[in-house]
């Protein structure tokens, strides 16, 4: 059986406050059943500013992560390992 490979070209519009783009220093995660929150915030003590939320399937998310997990391969290739924790497993207090 032969697949058909169309490439399909999208049109994406974007408004200038999202182009610009926005800064976030740490996630929060939340889950349920049938969905994950990714909550990305800008924390500067003493506060923190919730600048996006994400809300995503879990297979989207895994898709997200493969494709997220490739790029950061690609960067260190070219620009060289970045220090800190090894990709792979989560953190102990994440695993119950």
């Amino acid at each position: 059986m032969e697949q058909n490979n169309k490439e399909v070209k999208m049109q994406i519009k974007v408004t200038d406050a999202i182009q610009a783009g926005t800064y976030a220093n740490n996630l929060i995660v939340h889950m349920n059943r049938e969905e994950f929150v990714l909550d990305f915030i800008n924390l500067v003590p003493p506060g923190a500013t919730l600048n996006a939320r994400v809300t995503i399937t879990p297979g989207n998310l895994k898709r997200m992560m493969e494709i997220v997990q490739g790029s950061l391969v690609k960067f260190e290739k070219e620009f060289g390992a970045l220090p800190g924790t090894q990709l792979g497993a989560p953190p102990a207090e994440l695993v119950q």
